[in-house]
Order: C-alpha cells, then structure tokens, then sequence
C-alpha cells in the first residue's frame, strides 16, 4: 500500500513519539516519589505476577535489553522491592523476587499507573480507547511477534 508523503510533523511516527513522550513525563511524575521508572515499576509487577524470573528471563519475556534489566533490577535491589538468590537447581543462574516492601511499593506505583492511565485517556470514548489499543497491539505484534508466556529458562523443580 502506497502512502501519500506527508510532512513530518504528521508522520505516524512523529505523532506517536511525541505522545509517547507525553505520556511517559506523566507517568515519571506519578512514580517520582517511590524513585522509580516505568520500567522498573514494570518489572516488580511482573515479578509479582509471574514469581521468581532471572534478568535473562526478564529481558526475554518483554523485548528489553538485558543491560537495561540488570540495572533496572540493581535499582530496585539497593531500593529493597527485590532480593536475589541462588536458582535451585541450576545454581549459577540468579533469581529475582519482591520483597515484601516491594510487593507494598509496587501495589502503591500500580495505584499511581491507574491514575495516569484515567487522566490521559480522559478526552477518548470507551470505542476510541478500544481501537487505539487494538491498533498499538497490532503494530507491536508486527514488530515483535505475538505476546508469549514468560516463563524461566531454568525449570524450578529437577
């Protein structure tokens, strides 16, 4: 399909850059007194979601440079939302879990996630927000291929 150029103040890109960006700034507001980023925050949600992960399994399951996950999850440790130990069975590979204050801080930046979400899609009808989650989800699976389990590369159990 052949696109009429436009100017880049109107590309795709452009517009969805620009909200991005607005959006991220409400977001950094809203985290800013528990001294985490979005991505940290998304990470300890995931952690209490799905249980013990690995920076490898992290960086992994949801596309983020393992270099951004280890110091994302370095932040949260010296923070305390998260401890490390030894895997189990395969004891060279590092597990990563919240602690019980990160289980009580994350909760605290998924209330403040919440009211982000509320103010920034205020002016959008519950259709108009469907169809832009539709349409974002179908750009990203695009990109990164379909959404699949995270789960450990090193089972639990032998």
């Amino acid at each position: 399909m052949t696109r009429a150029v436009t100017s880049w103040d109107d590309e795709f890109t452009h517009v969805l850059w620009r909200a991005q960006n607005a959006v991220h700034r409400r977001v950094q507001e809203a985290l800013d007194e528990l001294g985490v980023t979005a991505t940290q925050l998304g990470l300890a949600v995931h952690l209490e979601q799905l249980g013990p992960l690995s920076a490898a399994d992290l960086s992994r399951g949801f596309h983020i440079a393992p270099q951004s996950v280890g110091t994302a999850l370095s932040r949260l440790e010296k923070l305390g939302w998260v401890s490390r130990r030894a895997h189990p069975v395969h004891g060279r590979v590092v597990l990563y879990e919240l602690t019980d204050a990160g289980t009580e801080r994350t909760a605290r930046g998924k209330k403040a996630m919440s009211a982000v979400n509320v103010a920034v899609t205020a002016d959008l009808t519950d259709g108009e927000l469907s169809a832009l989650l539709e349409m974002l989800r179908k750009i990203t699976t695009r990109i990164d291929g379909p959404d699949s389990p995270v789960t450990t590369a090193w089972p639990i159990r032998p």
